[in-house]
């Protein structure tokens, strides 16, 4: 299965896609920002739920924003790290 192919459905409930954020995170064929979008999609629906669960409406799935958090943090340092075009050039001397 190409995951390229299925980026449309992930964005709307990125949790049907992946199991755990960190599946996001080191996803093949799936270019970074496309993986950030996910993650904030999943962040989103990590927080409806949370304030769901504190207004007293649980009953369904337990929030588990850190681990989304955890997710973003380890891909920002993933994408961190890569080089760019700019940082890939020789110094000028």
């Amino acid at each position: 299965m190409n995951d390229q192919l299925h980026l449309g459905r992930t964005d709307l409930k990125p949790a049907g896609r992946f199991k755990r954020p960190m599946d996001v995170v080191v996803a093949a064929g799936i270019p970074i920002e496309a993986k950030f979008s996910i993650l904030d999609a999943w962040e989103a629906d990590e927080r409806a739920l949370q304030r769901a669960e504190d207004e007293g409406m649980g009953g369904g799935e337990h929030a588990h924003l850190q681990r989304v958090l955890e997710a973003r943090s380890q891909l920002k340092e993933m994408g961190s790290v890569q080089p760019t075009a700019s940082s890939a050039r020789p110094a000028a001397r």
